[in-house]
């Protein structure tokens, strides 16, 4: 076997398990991304959306009071549990 060829060789199986190991790599980054996402969806739809509307409605009076408080308390805790429970979905995957 000449020099070329072995060079050739090596350097083959050096590019193969290089991009075995970007692979590797590319699918964890993508399943942190896709978890992030998941995570800023969740807030937005369990919570935000429904803090909004929870806010329209209590200032129509012009003064938000404790029962309207505790609603806004409840819809976060709500929100919370339902971001958690998409979290761990995605986790299982």
């Amino acid at each position: 076997m000449n020099g070329n060829l072995k060079n050739l060789i090596t350097g083959s199986i050096g590019t193969a398990l290089s991009a075995v190991g970007t692979a590797t790599q590319t699918q964890e980054v993508l399943q942190i991304i896709s978890l992030v996402i998941t995570i800023i969806g969740g807030i937005i739809t369990f919570i935000l959306m429904p803090l909004l509307a929870w806010f329209k409605e209590a200032k129509k009076d012009g003064h938000i009071d404790a029962d309207e408080l505790n609603e806004a308390l409840k819809t976060i805790e709500d929100g919370s549990k339902k971001v958690e429970k998409e979290i761990n979905k995605k986790k299982g995957q």
